[in-house]
Parts: C-alpha cells; structure tokens; sequence
C-alpha cells in the first residue's frame, strides 16, 4: 500500500490540466503537418516556411502533406482525427470559423490551438493585356455585359477571394452578375486567370505577386487601408475606391499551424518556443514577407484566439447573406463583427485555455519584434 501511493505520487505530477499525461521526451518521431491546399499557394509555402525553422528547434523532422479540399477542412478533419499527441498538424490559411456555417465541417477555431505567423491582404488581379487599368473600368465593363458574361477565380467556396469579389460587386451594386469559379487554391485560380478562363482572380496577394512581379498580370485593388508597393508592382487600396469595404479587411487571411486543442501542455508550449523562433527567422521572413508580401503579426495565445474568432464573424456574415453558406451564423452564437467582444460565445468560453507558460513567450516575442 505504501508502495502504491508512493507511485500514485510520484506519478500525479506528469498528469496535466489538459487531461494529457507528460511527454518529457517529446517529439521522438517526425511529425507531419498537413496543408488543407494546393502546393504552390500562400497556405503551402508559408506552413513550409514555419515548420523548416521549427525543424532544428524540436529536433525532428516536420513533413508537410497537401490535402485539399472544402476550404481546408478536409486535411483539418485528418489532423484531428490523428489524435492529440502532437505529431499531426494541420497548416494554412485561419478559415476554421467559417467551416460550421459553410458546412464543411462540424470543427471551427475553438478545435485547434492556433499559431499565427503573417497576414496577408486579398487581390483582385487581372491578365496584364486585360483593357481595365482600375477595378472601376472593370465594375463598369461588368454592368454594361450581360449578367454571367464575366467570371472570376477565387481559392475555393469561403474563401476570402470569394467574399471580396461579392462585396465589390455588391457594394457596385452588381450582385450576381459574375460568375464565381471554385479552385483548389489562389495558385490554381491564377493559372486559370493566365490562360484566358476567367477574366479576373480575386485570391490572397501572396498567392500570385510573383506573377505580377514579372508582368503577366496585374492588381486593380487590394483590400488594405492604404497603398502597397511590392517589388515596383502598385496595389491599390480599396479605400480609395470603396471606403466603406475598409472595416471588412478582417476577412484577410492569417496563415498559421494549428494543434489538437486537447494537446497536452508541455508539447503546446514545446510547439510554442519552437514557433517563436521560426517566425523570427531571416529565412521565413524572407519568404513569407519579402516574396510573398505578408505581413508579420504572430499571435499565440489568446491573442490567437480573439483573432480566429474575428475572422469567423468577418467571414460567415457575408457569406451566409451572400447565399454563399447554407447555415445562419447565428445558429452557433456567431457574432457580427461590428457587434464582435470577447469571448463572442460559449464555445469560446469553454475551449481549453491556453498554458500560461505561451502567454508568456507570445510577451516575450512581441517584446523582441518591437
């Protein structure tokens, strides 16, 4: 019996808040993230970015898997499903929110610890020899055709392309006269966009500035509050077009990892320390923000949370009023983002919290990126 609680004693130490047990010798295998979109795409290039730096500080190496499909819920669902030991992660853009009301998916945010690395704006492109210099030659070239005459490419069902598309064209009072076309991904959207299928692309910025680098096509607005130059490219800002779209930047996609939220502690905050290091990394920075035109913001934490759900209420609004999403927000406590505070609902409040040991490195990394 002595024996017994000496061993019951020694052992409730390694027992977690989360409910996990201890993994003092973790990782002791690779680990696989899984990309929910296309190679070649902002969600693909940025979640290898990340992990690479994460490599060395883990100690093993991170592979990364693109499967795609249904807004990146599907590869979402795969990494869930794998279980919660740390070794599957899931990778790409901060569309969980929207997955319930899209009904993609039964998961959202409050399903992952997320990892917020860079933020990118939303581009409406279009072919370099295309004859409209503005987003008003094109707005206007589309009232005066016949309703479907045109069609765009946005990176799947949901996505921030989409939204921002609708929302030019509904603000332009155009709803419904352009036809939306689904791909795997801003990448694929763009290849479309160059071969003539479609006559514009509205996709993340990052998912084609290469492309319009070296002149093979061409932004006619940016969803941010002020004017980009990339590399000699000009993005122009929808404020200057459309200034009331400027609160909807919020539908800008994060790009991130994510974890099983019911990972237990000592790896989130293993997870954690690696990823404050990697974003910091001259080598992801040059990636993700030198040649893809991001923006470095990294939240973990709380401040993650508060993010994710921000992005759930700018996103699913438009897109259910849009007939875009079958389900009523509201039918999961959804917020609109005007009306958005934390925590927006019960969800959110009963998510595992974060270790206090992250909150603490997301302080020290912002104290160190100023």
């Amino acid at each position: 019996m002595v024996r017994s609680c000496f061993a019951l004693a020694t052992a409730l130490p390694l027992v977690l808040a989360s409910g996990g047990v201890a993994q003092a010798d973790w990782p002791e295998r690779p680990i696989n993230a899984i990309a929910g979109w296309s190679a070649g795409g902002s969600s693909d290039i940025t979640t290898r970015a990340v992990v690479r730096e994460m490599e060395g500080e883990l100690g093993q190496r991170i592979t990364v898997t693109n499967i795609t499909g249904a807004l990146g819920s599907i590869g979402a669902e795969a990494a869930l499903a794998a279980g919660p030991d740390g070794y599957t992660w899931f990778g790409g853009a901060a569309v969980a929110g929207t997955w319930p009301v899209l009904g993609h998916s039964d998961n959202s945010w409050d399903d992952f610890y997320s990892f917020l690395s860079v933020v990118f704006p939303t581009t409406i492109y279009v072919r370099d020899d295309a004859p409209w210099e503005t987003i008003e030659d094109l707005v206007a070239a589309t009232e005066e055709a016949e309703p479907g005459t045109f069609r765009y490419g946005h990176p799947g069902a949901g996505s921030n392309g989409e939204i921002f598309a609708g929302l030019i064209m509904e603000e332009a009072g155009l709803s419904g006269r352009v036809e939306p076309i689904p791909y795997e991904g801003g990448r694929e959207a763009g290849r479309f966009l160059v071969a003539g299928e479609v006559d514009f692309a509205s996709v993340t910025m990052g998912d084609l500035t290469d492309w319009a680098v070296e002149g093979s096509i061409r932004p006619l607005v940016n969803l941010h509050d002020e004017e980009i130059e990339f590399e000699g490219v000009t993005f122009p800002s929808v404020v200057d077009y459309y200034p009331d779209l400027e609160p909807y930047s919020a539908i800008n996609p994060y790009f991130g990892i994510y974890v099983h939220r019911e990972t237990p502690e000592d790896i989130v905050i293993r997870i954690a320390e690696a990823f404050a290091h990697a974003v910091q990394q001259e080598s992801f920075i040059s990636v993700a923000v030198d040649e893809r035109a991001g923006v470095l913001d990294p939240a973990i934490g709380q401040a993650s949370d508060e993010i994710m759900s921000r992005v759930e209420s700018a996103r699913s609004w438009p897109l259910f009023e849009s007939d875009v999403a079958p389900n009523d927000p509201a039918e999961f406590g959804i917020p609109r983002v005007t009306e958005w505070s934390w925590p927006p609902h019960e969800r959110a409040e009963q998510a595992n919290p974060w270790p206090a040991e992250v909150e603490d490195i997301f302080k020290s990394l912002q104290d160190e990126l100023g």
